[in-house]
């Protein structure tokens, strides 16, 4: 059995440096508008999450192809894809801003993650196809360490009942899966905070900051 003190240490000591400016790659150029963003006027839908990069994306995409009955239009598109960390569907100005001041404290080293299983899960939204990620003791720590920051804002969040999983196709009622040719791996360096926004035609993702990387 492991220890609490063999599990991967995350420092939260605070950073006096903005977060990392992030430059995106072309399959993200149009899902992830980066103006000059108004204070809301109005609470927001916010979530941090690990988003792969475009060859892990790639591979993901190749593994869904091969499954029978497909809908006509996959759901989510390969810039979208993403673990989720916290969900908050309601978020005022207050406490967004306590939750961007909170995340910049997170500071972890690098890790890896391996999705292994694919499943079918009931969503309330319908059936989706989820990727399911082998454990680590460094994605449940830094789950546990977001959630506390997430509470250190004021919001909800649960430390237990994580089920780390990346949806890889909505309206999957028909579709037959099959297992993975091989494991989809990529490097966690950043988390994400990110806004999104349904009342934009089409609905959008903003990244609001990446957080956790470490001084060179």
């Amino acid at each position: 059995h492991r220890r609490a003190d063999d599990e991967p240490r995350l420092s939260l000591t605070m950073a006096r440096r903005r977060p990392t400016a992030y430059v995106a790659h072309p399959a993200q150029n149009a899902l992830f508008a980066m103006p000059d963003l108004p204070t809301p006027a109005a609470p927001r839908r916010l979530f941090t999450a690990l988003f792969p990069p475009p060859e892990a994306c790639a591979a993901i995409d190749a593994e869904r192809q091969r499954w029978p009955g497909l809908p006509r239009r996959l759901h989510p598109v390969l810039g979208r894809m993403h673990l989720t960390l916290q969900f908050f569907n309601q978020v005022d100005a207050p406490h967004e801003r306590d939750r961007l001041a909170a995340l910049q404290t997170l500071r972890f080293d690098p890790f890896e993650i391996t999705l292994t299983q694919a499943e079918l899960w009931r969503a309330p939204s319908g059936v989706i196809a989820v990727l399911v990620p082998e454990h680590t003791p460094e994605l449940a720590a830094l789950h546990r360490a977001t959630a506390q920051l997430a509470r250190q804002a004021g919001l909800p969040a649960a430390s237990n009942g994580f089920k780390p999983h990346l949806t890889t196709l909505r309206h999957a009622e028909r579709t037959t899966l099959a297992p993975l040719t091989e494991p989809i791996r990529w490097t966690v360096r950043q988390v994400d905070l990110i806004w999104s926004d349904l009342k934009a035609q089409p609905p959008q993702y903003h990244r609001l900051g990446q957080f956790g990387r470490r001084a060179p």
